[in-house]
Protein backbone atom coordinates (compact mmCIF):
# COMPACT_ATOMS: atom_id res chain seq x y z
CA UNK A 1 0.00 0.00 0.00
CA UNK A 2 1.41 3.70 -0.95
CA UNK A 3 2.40 5.61 2.03
CA UNK A 4 3.04 9.22 2.24
CA UNK A 5 6.25 7.55 4.01
CA UNK A 6 7.66 6.07 0.88
CA UNK A 7 6.74 8.97 -1.40
CA UNK A 8 8.65 11.58 1.18
CA UNK A 9 11.56 8.82 1.09
CA UNK A 10 12.08 9.08 -2.63
CA UNK A 11 11.44 13.04 -2.74
CA UNK A 12 14.18 13.29 -0.58
CA UNK A 13 16.81 10.94 -1.75
CA UNK A 14 16.41 12.87 -4.93
CA UNK A 15 16.28 16.28 -3.69
CA UNK A 16 19.11 15.99 -1.47
CA UNK A 17 21.44 13.52 -3.04
CA UNK A 18 21.50 10.51 -1.03
CA UNK A 19 20.39 7.65 1.33
CA UNK A 20 22.07 9.05 4.00
CA UNK A 21 20.77 12.53 3.65
CA UNK A 22 17.34 11.71 3.32
CA UNK A 23 17.30 9.62 6.34
CA UNK A 24 19.00 12.47 8.13
CA UNK A 25 16.08 14.60 6.89
CA UNK A 26 13.36 12.59 7.70
CA UNK A 27 14.67 11.64 11.24
CA UNK A 28 15.19 8.07 10.48
CA UNK A 29 17.63 5.67 9.36
CA UNK A 30 19.29 4.96 5.83
CA UNK A 31 17.89 1.30 6.02
CA UNK A 32 14.28 2.62 6.61
CA UNK A 33 14.66 4.82 3.61
CA UNK A 34 16.13 1.91 1.42
CA UNK A 35 12.98 -0.39 2.28
CA UNK A 36 10.55 2.26 1.67
CA UNK A 37 12.26 2.93 -1.90
CA UNK A 38 12.31 -1.07 -2.18
CA UNK A 39 8.43 -1.03 -1.11
CA UNK A 40 7.55 1.63 -3.70
CA UNK A 41 9.39 -0.76 -6.73
CA UNK A 42 7.43 -3.40 -5.41
CA UNK A 43 4.37 -1.71 -5.50
CA UNK A 44 4.81 -0.15 -9.26
CA UNK A 45 6.72 -3.81 -10.17
CA UNK A 46 9.46 -0.84 -11.76
CA UNK A 47 12.70 -0.28 -11.24
CA UNK A 48 12.87 3.18 -9.66
CA UNK A 49 17.02 3.94 -9.84
CA UNK A 50 19.23 2.62 -12.07
CA UNK A 51 22.05 1.41 -9.09
CA UNK A 52 24.15 -0.18 -12.54
CA UNK A 53 26.98 2.63 -11.60
CA UNK A 54 28.40 4.08 -8.78
CA UNK A 55 25.35 6.60 -8.12
CA UNK A 56 21.96 5.44 -8.42
CA UNK A 57 20.22 7.59 -10.79
CA UNK A 58 16.61 7.59 -11.62
CA UNK A 59 15.16 5.85 -14.00
CA UNK A 60 12.67 7.48 -16.65
CA UNK A 61 9.32 5.78 -14.73
CA UNK A 62 11.48 6.98 -11.83
CA UNK A 63 11.25 10.22 -12.98
CA UNK A 64 7.48 9.87 -13.53
CA UNK A 65 6.70 8.48 -10.52
CA UNK A 66 8.96 11.69 -8.65
CA UNK A 67 6.73 14.08 -10.26
CA UNK A 68 3.77 12.67 -9.09
CA UNK A 69 4.80 12.63 -5.71
CA UNK A 70 6.19 16.03 -5.82
CA UNK A 71 2.39 16.85 -6.30
CA UNK A 72 1.33 14.45 -3.60
CA UNK A 73 3.16 16.07 -1.27
CA UNK A 74 2.09 19.84 -1.81
CA UNK A 75 -1.53 18.90 -2.38
CA UNK A 76 -1.18 17.11 1.47
CA UNK A 77 0.36 20.51 2.72
CA UNK A 78 -2.19 22.48 1.16
CA UNK A 79 -5.15 20.03 2.44
CA UNK A 80 -3.07 20.14 6.10
CA UNK A 81 -3.12 24.19 5.83
CA UNK A 82 -6.71 24.87 4.81
CA UNK A 83 -7.98 22.24 7.42
CA UNK A 84 -5.88 22.33 10.60
CA UNK A 85 -3.95 25.92 9.84
CA UNK A 86 -0.09 26.92 9.74
CA UNK A 87 0.65 25.43 13.37
CA UNK A 88 0.39 21.66 11.80
CA UNK A 89 3.70 22.34 9.73
CA UNK A 90 6.48 20.71 12.08
CA UNK A 91 10.45 20.08 12.19
CA UNK A 92 13.72 21.93 11.27
CA UNK A 93 13.83 24.66 8.75
CA UNK A 94 17.65 25.39 7.86
CA UNK A 95 17.23 28.76 6.69
CA UNK A 96 20.65 30.54 5.27
CA UNK A 97 21.11 34.08 5.39
CA UNK A 98 24.28 36.97 4.57
CA UNK A 99 24.88 38.99 7.20
CA UNK A 100 23.17 42.13 6.43
CA UNK A 101 19.82 40.07 6.41
CA UNK A 102 21.50 39.00 10.21
CA UNK A 103 21.68 41.92 11.24
CA UNK A 104 18.42 44.23 10.05
CA UNK A 105 15.27 41.87 9.42
CA UNK A 106 16.01 38.13 10.56
CA UNK A 107 13.90 39.07 14.33
CA UNK A 108 11.40 40.21 12.77
CA UNK A 109 11.21 37.26 9.96
CA UNK A 110 11.68 34.54 13.00
CA UNK A 111 8.97 36.19 15.28
CA UNK A 112 6.60 35.93 12.75
CA UNK A 113 7.84 32.63 12.14
CA UNK A 114 7.06 31.63 15.06
CA UNK A 115 3.61 32.94 15.53
CA UNK A 116 2.35 30.74 12.41
CA UNK A 117 4.27 28.08 12.98
CA UNK A 118 4.90 27.36 16.68
CA UNK A 119 5.92 23.98 15.98
CA UNK A 120 8.80 24.69 13.61
CA UNK A 121 12.12 24.93 14.84
CA UNK A 122 14.02 27.71 12.29
CA UNK A 123 17.83 26.76 12.45
CA UNK A 124 19.96 30.40 10.47
CA UNK A 125 22.68 29.60 9.35
CA UNK A 126 25.27 32.96 8.66
CA UNK A 127 27.41 32.83 5.77
CA UNK A 128 29.03 34.20 2.43
CA UNK A 129 26.27 34.28 -0.08
CA UNK A 130 28.46 31.90 -2.32
CA UNK A 131 29.04 29.43 0.09
CA UNK A 132 25.66 29.44 1.30
CA UNK A 133 24.45 28.63 -2.48
CA UNK A 134 26.65 25.50 -2.46
CA UNK A 135 24.57 24.49 0.77
CA UNK A 136 21.75 24.90 -0.83
CA UNK A 137 22.67 22.96 -3.95
CA UNK A 138 24.06 20.36 -1.56
CA UNK A 139 20.86 19.86 0.66
CA UNK A 140 22.72 21.24 3.84
CA UNK A 141 19.86 24.32 3.78
CA UNK A 142 16.33 24.40 2.71
CA UNK A 143 15.73 27.77 1.89
CA UNK A 144 18.36 31.04 1.71
CA UNK A 145 18.19 35.03 0.87
CA UNK A 146 20.35 35.84 -1.02
CA UNK A 147 21.44 38.36 -4.20
CA UNK A 148 19.23 37.69 -7.35
CA UNK A 149 22.56 37.45 -9.64
CA UNK A 150 23.38 33.71 -7.56
CA UNK A 151 20.23 32.45 -9.46
CA UNK A 152 20.74 28.90 -10.15
CA UNK A 153 18.62 26.62 -12.93
CA UNK A 154 18.17 24.33 -9.50
CA UNK A 155 16.14 26.67 -7.31
CA UNK A 156 13.06 28.46 -7.49
CA UNK A 157 13.79 32.44 -6.64
CA UNK A 158 11.35 34.57 -5.41
CA UNK A 159 11.85 38.49 -5.10
CA UNK A 160 12.35 39.94 -1.91
CA UNK A 161 13.72 43.89 -1.65
CA UNK A 162 16.14 45.54 -3.52
CA UNK A 163 19.06 47.04 -2.01
CA UNK A 164 20.65 50.47 -2.45
CA UNK A 165 24.13 50.02 -2.39
CA UNK A 166 26.68 53.36 -2.47
CA UNK A 167 30.24 53.83 -2.58
CA UNK A 168 31.34 55.21 0.80
CA UNK A 169 34.97 57.03 2.26
CA UNK A 170 36.45 58.33 5.07
CA UNK A 171 36.73 62.97 4.68
CA UNK A 172 39.93 62.44 4.39
CA UNK A 173 40.17 59.98 1.38
CA UNK A 174 37.43 61.21 -0.61
CA UNK A 175 35.13 64.54 -1.24
CA UNK A 176 31.33 64.73 -1.61
CA UNK A 177 31.69 67.63 -4.42
CA UNK A 178 33.74 65.48 -6.24
CA UNK A 179 32.10 62.89 -8.98
CA UNK A 180 33.96 59.86 -9.82
CA UNK A 181 34.02 57.55 -12.49
CA UNK A 182 33.94 53.84 -12.42
CA UNK A 183 38.24 54.01 -13.65
CA UNK A 184 38.45 56.68 -10.86
CA UNK A 185 37.33 54.36 -7.84
CA UNK A 186 39.31 51.07 -9.66
CA UNK A 187 42.44 53.23 -9.32
CA UNK A 188 41.87 53.52 -5.74
CA UNK A 189 42.52 51.26 -2.53
CA UNK A 190 39.42 49.50 -2.47
CA UNK A 191 38.11 47.04 0.84
CA UNK A 192 36.08 44.70 -0.40
CA UNK A 193 34.33 40.84 0.76
CA UNK A 194 36.22 37.68 0.25
CA UNK A 195 35.37 35.73 -2.97
CA UNK A 196 32.46 33.85 -1.36
CA UNK A 197 30.54 37.50 -0.97
CA UNK A 198 27.70 38.20 -3.28
CA UNK A 199 28.75 41.34 -3.41
CA UNK A 200 31.89 40.89 -5.34
CA UNK A 201 29.58 40.50 -8.37
CA UNK A 202 28.50 43.57 -7.73
CA UNK A 203 31.56 45.42 -7.54
CA UNK A 204 32.69 43.58 -10.21
CA UNK A 205 29.79 44.57 -12.90
CA UNK A 206 29.90 48.30 -11.97
CA UNK A 207 33.29 48.39 -12.27
CA UNK A 208 33.23 46.75 -15.29
CA UNK A 209 35.49 47.30 -18.17
CA UNK A 210 37.88 48.36 -15.28
CA UNK A 211 39.11 46.11 -12.58
CA UNK A 212 40.33 47.27 -9.05
CA UNK A 213 44.12 47.92 -9.56
CA UNK A 214 44.66 47.62 -5.45
CA UNK A 215 42.38 45.67 -2.95
CA UNK A 216 44.01 46.61 0.16
CA UNK A 217 42.13 44.55 2.33
CA UNK A 218 39.85 41.76 1.81
CA UNK A 219 37.44 40.60 4.64
CA UNK A 220 34.50 38.20 5.37
CA UNK A 221 32.51 40.48 6.93
CA UNK A 222 31.01 43.54 6.18
CA UNK A 223 30.64 45.09 9.89
CA UNK A 224 34.95 45.06 9.44
CA UNK A 225 34.81 46.34 6.03
CA UNK A 226 33.29 49.22 7.25
CA UNK A 227 35.19 49.58 10.20
CA UNK A 228 38.10 49.91 7.73
CA UNK A 229 36.83 52.54 5.92
CA UNK A 230 35.81 54.50 8.48
CA UNK A 231 39.20 54.32 9.86
CA UNK A 232 40.75 55.76 6.29
CA UNK A 233 41.88 52.33 5.08
CA UNK A 234 40.69 52.48 1.14
CA UNK A 235 36.65 52.92 0.13
CA UNK A 236 34.13 50.20 -0.01
CA UNK A 237 30.64 49.77 -1.55
CA UNK A 238 28.09 48.86 1.21
CA UNK A 239 24.51 48.50 1.79
CA UNK A 240 23.64 52.55 2.01
CA UNK A 241 20.22 52.07 4.35
CA UNK A 242 21.76 50.30 6.84
CA UNK A 243 24.94 52.73 7.61
CA UNK A 244 23.01 56.34 6.79
CA UNK A 245 24.01 57.08 10.07
CA UNK A 246 27.61 56.97 9.70
CA UNK A 247 27.09 59.29 7.14
CA UNK A 248 25.12 61.71 8.84
CA UNK A 249 27.45 61.76 11.84
CA UNK A 250 30.59 63.22 9.20
CA UNK A 251 32.02 59.33 9.68
CA UNK A 252 31.80 58.33 6.03
CA UNK A 253 31.17 60.29 2.64
CA UNK A 254 29.00 59.14 -0.04
CA UNK A 255 31.16 58.86 -3.22
CA UNK A 256 29.48 60.94 -6.14
CA UNK A 257 29.44 58.53 -9.23
CA UNK A 258 28.85 59.43 -13.36
CA UNK A 259 27.14 55.87 -13.31
CA UNK A 260 24.40 55.35 -11.46
CA UNK A 261 24.93 53.54 -7.68
CA UNK A 262 24.46 49.65 -7.85
CA UNK A 263 21.86 47.88 -6.64
CA UNK A 264 20.91 44.21 -5.66
CA UNK A 265 18.01 42.57 -5.50
CA UNK A 266 17.30 39.59 -2.81
CA UNK A 267 15.52 36.35 -3.10
CA UNK A 268 14.48 34.05 -1.37
CA UNK A 269 15.81 30.56 -2.70
CA UNK A 270 14.62 27.19 -2.56
CA UNK A 271 14.93 23.94 -4.65
CA UNK A 272 12.74 23.68 -6.94
CA UNK A 273 9.61 21.17 -6.75
CA UNK A 274 10.17 21.75 -3.28
CA UNK A 275 6.68 21.89 -0.51
CA UNK A 276 5.50 24.96 -2.46
CA UNK A 277 2.59 25.68 -0.44
CA UNK A 278 5.36 26.00 2.86
CA UNK A 279 7.99 27.52 1.02
CA UNK A 280 5.58 30.14 -0.37
CA UNK A 281 4.35 30.94 3.11
CA UNK A 282 7.76 31.49 4.36
CA UNK A 283 8.87 33.54 0.98
CA UNK A 284 5.40 35.93 1.94
CA UNK A 285 6.73 36.02 5.45
CA UNK A 286 10.17 36.65 4.10
CA UNK A 287 9.10 39.73 2.02
CA UNK A 288 6.72 41.74 4.86
CA UNK A 289 9.60 41.45 7.23
CA UNK A 290 12.50 42.70 4.78
CA UNK A 291 13.73 45.79 6.11
CA UNK A 292 17.80 46.35 5.30
CA UNK A 293 17.65 49.80 6.68
CA UNK A 294 16.87 49.05 10.67
CA UNK A 295 19.43 47.65 13.45
CA UNK A 296 18.36 44.21 14.36
CA UNK A 297 14.78 44.52 13.18
CA UNK A 298 11.66 46.63 14.71
CA UNK A 299 11.54 45.49 17.96
CA UNK A 300 14.83 46.85 19.26
CA UNK A 301 14.36 50.13 17.19
CA UNK A 302 10.79 51.17 18.64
Amino acid sequence: MLTFKQIEALYWVVQLGGFSKAAQKLNTTQSAITKRIQELESDFDVRIFDRAGQKALLTRKGQEILDLASQLLSQRDLMLMKVKGFHTFSGVLRLGITEITAMTWLPDMIQQLRLLFPKLIVSPKIGMAAELQQHLLGGQLDMAMLHGELRHPSFESQPLATVQFAWVGSPSLVSADIIYSPEDISNMSLIRQDIESGLNLIYDEWLAPYKAKSNLFTINSLLAMVGLTVAGFGISCVPIDYFRNLVQAGKLVVVQTSKPLPESNYCAMYAKDGSSVFYGEIVEIARATCNFSIPYGSGISA
